[in-house]
């Protein structure tokens, strides 16, 4: 049996009111020996310290500083056992990749894709949670700062399902950075970004309800927001976002608060649970 570390061990010692539960109670995973089960004592030990439980990424911070020679298939059981999930791994199993015929001008004659990417293109303000697992700690962080994007379809195009932006990311210090993206609307409703420096791609469910996004006129607010959680296809990093259309500055520009006439809206997503993702976020900038 692997041994969690003696930092744990110690941290265990000092709380000996708390006795761990017999060998006899198997109920978490029947037919093995609880002190030979080491999801069965992490999921222990993590009652004894979170008895009503956590975020899940303190969960999965607290799993991999306790037990650093964990495999990966006791993480994910783990992870399973209390309810939690390494969702940033869903979209990175090789079904959702960067089409390369959306590298240039790509149109479409199917209403309903098109009116997205209309409704998209322009520009949008807010907040954004960037997470990603640190290089060095090996444990999930979270920055939070202002965004700014601007969505252009390509050459203009109002029959074109892509194109380009820019997005300036401002931290709390005032501090920017400025990254530069391709996008496009898939035919199944998926939004698709690809950040050209780094390469990261990132995918936007329409079909979630839960992990997906809103694109589109929000009843309860009288504009167009443009809310939900992008996940990266290509490493694990995950972005969730919060924004607002922005008003041009010329009021002939054909982007309007409001752009859809027809108020729009597009994406499964209901309710931006955004505020529960920057609780413990930390306002910075990291490169990508």
């Amino acid at each position: 049996m692997r041994q969690i570390t003696k930092l744990f061990l110690a941290l265990a010692i000092v709380a000996s009111p708390l006795t761990f539960t017999s060998c006899d109670d198997d109920s978490l995973y029947s037919g093995n020996d609880y002190y030979d089960d080491l999801v069965a004592n992490a999921v222990q030990n993590y009652y004894r310290v979170f008895p009503n439980g956590s975020s899940n990424t303190a969960a999965y911070n607290w799993f991999i500083t306790y037990y650093p020679d964990a495999y990966t298939s006791e993480l994910e059981a783990f992870m399973n056992a209390i309810g939690g999930d390494i969702y940033w791994d869903d979209y990175n199993n090789g079904r959702y990749v960067w089409n390369n015929n959306y590298n240039q001008r790509q149109e479409s004659q199917n209403n309903s894709l098109l009116e997205e990417a209309r409704t998209l293109t322009g520009e949008w303000e807010g907040s954004m949670v960037y997470e990603y697992t640190d290089d060095s700690t090996k444990k999930r962080v979270s920055d939070q700062f202002k965004a700014n994007m601007k969505f252009f379809q390509y050459n203009s195009s109002a029959n074109s399902l892509g194109g380009n932006g820019v997005e300036v990311d401002t931290n709390a210090k005032g501090d920017q950075q400025t990254l530069a993206f391709s996008w496009y609307v898939n035919t199944d409703g998926n939004i698709y970004i690809k950040y050209t420096k780094s390469g990261n791609v990132f995918v936007l469910d329409s079909k979630s309800d839960k992990n997906g996004f809103h694109l589109g006129y929000e009843k309860e607010k009288g504009y167009d927001t443009f809310f939900g959680t992008a996940f990266s296809t290509n490493t694990t990093d995950v972005l969730r976002f919060d924004l607002a259309r922005q008003q041009p500055a010329s009021a002939k520009a054909t982007n309007s608060l409001t752009r859809a006439a027809n108020q729009a809206t597009f994406g499964a997503a209901k309710k931006n649970d955004f505020a529960k993702y920057s609780t413990d976020a930390v306002n910075r900038l990291h490169v990508r």
